[in-house]
């Protein structure tokens, strides 16, 4: 049986997602995409996991925004994996109860899963989608997370799965983060919102996460060809898009929102003063957005709404793939 795959049909969805909480990439040079994130895009480094090769990087809105993974080193190795490819991206959940009731209940119906994760300030499970995008579900099981993931990490992880340890029933994410701003950097993102993938089979793309991570389609765009779903939190956290000719499968961005307009509009002038490429700037009545692409070619949007933000009803998929 497939990762995901059920023999029975879920009447409600299993698991409740909250948002998207971070994108993780595999990565050529680590110390390069860690001065980027940091210099030009405006995230502070937290910690780094040697025995991984990973770097994590956060301003405070949760444990990490982005996460890197070295390619060239052992985990990447031994799963194949190549710089500019996505490792996983993940959706935050209320409370580890709620994780491991949620678990459970699909295990139960037939549901397969790639693997259980312990780490440390966080359990999760991951799955994986219609496409082959490999997505973290999990919950953190401590609030104070800067007093066990900063500097270097060598902790090792044990194995752990749903239930094995008694779940944290309360929530331990911050409603209202102290998000630190990086006044050195060219941008001031203020966190992680939202994360943008071409699909081949739109349909089967939806009602994969609808079924199982519990998203709901708030917008389907001006012709049915883009899907806008959103967990429990306010607004759209992914962004589905169906296949075209000048659109390829896989994954396209991550969504880092700004504080206001004007605050973006100063960094894009700061940021070609010091000659930093923009690949995309967009103007939209509701939205200012710029994408940059980073050291491994992954693109970056950095974002800002008015009051209403963009008519999303209103939006054709090519118009999508960088809006949203």
């Amino acid at each position: 049986m497939q990762a995901g795959a059920a023999n029975a049909p879920a009447t409600t969805p299993y698991f409740a997602a909250r948002r998207v909480g971070h994108v993780n990439l595999y990565v050529g040079d680590l110390d390069a995409s860690m001065q980027f994130y940091k210099n030009v895009v405006g995230i502070e480094e937290v910690y780094r996991t040697p025995a991984a090769g990973g770097g994590f990087v956060s301003n405070g809105n949760t444990h990490h925004d982005v996460g890197f993974i070295d390619a060239g080193g052992a985990l990447a190795k031994s799963r194949g994996a190549l710089p500019g490819q996505l490792n996983h991206f993940a959706f935050e959940l209320e409370t580890e109860a709620a994780l491991v009731e949620s678990y459970r209940r699909a295990v139960h119906d037939g549901e397969t899963f790639l693997r259980t994760m312990d780490h440390d300030i966080a359990h999760s499970v991951y799955n994986v989608d219609p496409d082959g995008n490999v997505y973290e579900l999990y919950a953190d099981v401590v609030r104070d997370w800067r007093s066990q993931r900063s500097g270097i990490v060598t902790k090792p992880k044990p194995h752990w799965a749903p239930g094995t340890t008694p779940p944290v029933a309360e929530p331990c994410y911050h409603v209202d983060p102290e998000i630190r701003r990086s006044p050195e950097a060219l941008f001031h993102p203020v966190g992680t919102t939202h994360a943008t993938f071409v699909v081949r089979d739109l349909d089967a793309a939806i009602a994969h996460y609808e079924r199982i991570v519990g998203l709901r389609v708030v917008s389907r765009g001006a012709d049915g060809s883009i899907a806008a779903m959103s967990g429990a939190c306010p607004g759209a956290c992914l962004t589905l898009i169906r296949s075209g000719p000048t659109r390829s499968v896989g994954y396209h961005h991550v969504g880092l929102r700004v504080a206001s307009q004007e605050d973006l509009e100063q960094s894009v002038e700061t940021a070609r003063a010091a000659g930093v490429p923009i690949e995309v700037e967009i103007h939209d009545a509701h939205r200012r957005a710029v994408l940059l692409r980073d050291p491994d070619g992954f693109l970056v949007q950095l974002y800002a709404d008015d009051a209403i933000g963009p008519d999303l009803d209103a939006i054709t998929a090519d118009f999508a793939l960088y809006l949203l």
